[in-house]
């Protein structure tokens, strides 16, 4: 994808995922603030600034870690997804997107290959890793693993967001309740759920004597925009919806966490732990995204990446949905997925070598 197309999806992507960030912790939770979108190049040697792109909550957290253990580590590949609006008298709009082009065997491959990369950043920070075979001669983190869920596991967000999720090969993934239900689903917000994890992590930090570390990602594929019914829009007799194409690394949700004695989650407070959140969105400078078809009518109707917005306008009384399939180039998508996914892993790391 040209450079050009993605400084209108960057702008709609800040627009989109800062209206939904607001929601997700209305509890009050402390959460990144987000920053305009930043453009990766796979294909470049600049190294993404951690110092600049990552916030830290707490920022003393890290103090004084020298050896760590990783029970997480966790891939999201958005799958599909709708947008939904409604106008009045009746009027409604839908678009929804897919995936098509990634296997379930390129997506194990990213994971282990970053998971890989992950131990090796940390280890260059100067941190001792406590790496997954040796993991496994304390209780907890087996208990971890026995409760988790299966590499490559499709969850159902709150919004109708369906994603893959993937461990390393050999490891469980669980939720954390940090993360964001519309991408989650339930599972980030279950009580009992998060009360095991809180127990078995505070387990494993006392067991293993070293910092509980995971890494968390989400690789997404468009962003879907859709007009709401709040103040004067309340009236609106026209519903939109929409959707922008572009290969990118999700802001907030994307996350490095830590859990030490300085944060560690409490029964009462499940959230506190040291957090690096990407704060701007990583758009990947991509040519992997083929085209996207209208499944309705597919071989006649095919806009090109070239014009990379769709948008579905109704008026009083009319109700149309689109559906489009986004077709990727598996080879390319994987190496760009692939190295944005390593940097930000590299960026994280430098980050929290500079709190230890």
């Amino acid at each position: 994808m040209n450079r050009k197309h993605l400084s209108a999806l960057g702008l709609a992507l800040l627009l989109g995922v800062a209206g939904g960030a607001q929601t997700a912790f209305a509890s009050g939770e402390k959460v990144a603030p987000l920053q305009k979108p930043v453009m990766f190049d796979p294909d470049a040697s600049e190294a993404i600034d951690g110092n600049a792109l990552f916030w830290v909550n707490p920022t003393n957290g890290a103090k004084g870690v020298k050896r760590v253990i990783i029970p997480f580590f966790q891939i999201q590949f958005v799958q599909d997804a709708q947008a939904n609006a409604t106008g009045g008298g009746g009027a409604h709009s839908r678009t929804s997107v897919e995936l098509e082009g990634p296997t379930n065997a390129q997506m194990q491959a990213i994971t282990d290959e970053v998971f890989a990369a992950f131990i090796a950043d940390l280890e260059a920070a100067g941190l001792e890793v406590i790496r997954p075979e040796a993991a496994k001669s304390f209780p907890a983190f087996n208990d971890i693993m026995a409760a988790g869920k299966p590499s490559g596991q499709m969850v159902k967000g709150l919004n109708s967001v369906r994603s893959q999720f993937y461990s390393p090969t050999g490891m469980n993934f669980y939720f954390l309740p940090t993360m964001l239900p519309e991408l989650a689903g339930g599972g980030s917000m279950t009580a009992a759920g998060n009360a095991q994890i809180v127990r078995k992590e505070a387990d494993l930090l006392n067991q293993s004597g070293a910092a509980v570390v995971g890494l968390r990602a989400v690789v997404d594929f468009a962003t879907l925009s859709a007009s709401d019914r709040r103040g004067l829009s309340v009236f609106a007799s026209k519903a939109k919806t929409g959707a922008e194409f572009g290969l990118l690394i999700k802001p907030q949700a994307t996350q490095l966490f830590l859990i030490t004695p300085e944060a560690k989650a409490t029964m009462t407070d499940p959230q506190n732990r040291m957090r690096l959140e990407l704060q701007a969105p990583l758009m990947i400078d991509s040519r992997a995204i083929l085209a996207a078809e209208d499944n309705k009518t597919v071989g006649q109707k095919r806009s090109e990446i070239a014009g990379n917005a769709l948008s579905l306008l109704t008026g009083v009384g009319m109700s149309k949905s689109q559906s489009f399939a986004v077709k990727v180039d598996p080879t390319i998508w994987e190496r760009d997925v692939t190295v944005a996914l390593k940097s930000v892993s590299r960026a994280a790391t430098t980050k929290l070598k500079s709190g230890l």
